[in-house]
């Protein structure tokens, strides 16, 4: 028992002795974020209540949603017409 004790102590000791580095390493990667990276969450409500839900995704993410149901969209509405001719 005491053996995971002393475990646990040596990994927080050396996780605090990370911290700093990678929090001065993270200021410099904010200022560097690409918009297509930066996270964009929206409301929708969810079918059947009045409640709702949260959904976070990437700017780029939203943009290739949104351009795949454009796409579908059109190919929708470019299908061709199917005639069914019926013997009489």
């Amino acid at each position: 028992m005491r053996g995971i004790n002393l475990l646990s102590l040596a990994m927080a000791t050396s996780l605090l002795s990370v911290m700093p580095a990678s929090a001065t390493g993270s200021a410099d990667s904010a200022a560097t974020v690409d918009a297509k990276d930066k996270m964009v969450c929206k409301r929708t409500q969810r079918t059947g209540t009045r409640f709702y839900s949260q959904i976070c995704k990437t700017a780029g993410q939203w943009e290739a949603m949104a351009e795949q149901q454009k796409r579908d969209a059109r190919e929708m509405i470019d299908r061709p017409q199917v005639n069914i001719q019926r013997d009489k």
